[in-house]
């Protein structure tokens, strides 16, 4: 990678992909001594009791994200303490809505990230026929770069 990026956007979905694009932003925060924003979006429209249609209640939300919000500042923790992050240049975000449109509409132009880095998905063969892989959607959309992180068999495996 040539570029010099100031500003990185990691967008996460809990999934391997995810981890395997956070472990990518943070090398390539540390190489560009950048600014890392790490960004989980929760769709409240896949938030619904075991895929049979049963809408969750607002004590669950709130549950769903508090265990989000600990779930990053410990992401946030790591990257300072074991991968030698500065704690100025990592922030982490929960933001809710549709996860394309919200990193591509909302949070990049917003933060003003010159570089954005997902994983290569988070979903299988029939979920991303259906909806379609963010993934696809930001590098299509994307106002800036783009890096897909790909998950190596092996990682999948674990």
């Amino acid at each position: 990678m040539s570029c010099e990026y100031e500003k990185i956007l990691v967008a996460l979905d809990g999934s391997k992909g995810g981890e395997v694009a956070l472990k990518e932003a943070i090398e390539v925060a540390k190489r560009n001594d950048a600014h890392l924003d790490v960004l989980r979006v929760m769709d409240l429209n896949s938030l619904e009791y075991g895929g049979a249609g049963i809408a969750l209640d607002g004590e669950q939300i709130y549950e769903i994200e508090h265990d989000s919000e600990e779930y990053l500042l410990e992401l946030r923790r790591k990257a300072i303490q074991e991968a030698g992050l500065k704690p100025e240049q990592i922030r982490v975000h929960l933001r809710f809505g549709n996860p394309k449109l919200v990193i591509v509409e909302d949070f990049q132009p917003e933060y003003e990230n010159d570089l954005i880095i997902v994983g290569s998905t988070g979903k299988n063969f029939l979920q991303r026929l259906v909806v379609g892989s963010v993934a696809a959607y930001v590098i299509r959309s994307a106002r800036c770069d783009v890096l897909v992180a790909r998950t190596k068999e092996e990682d999948v495996k674990e």
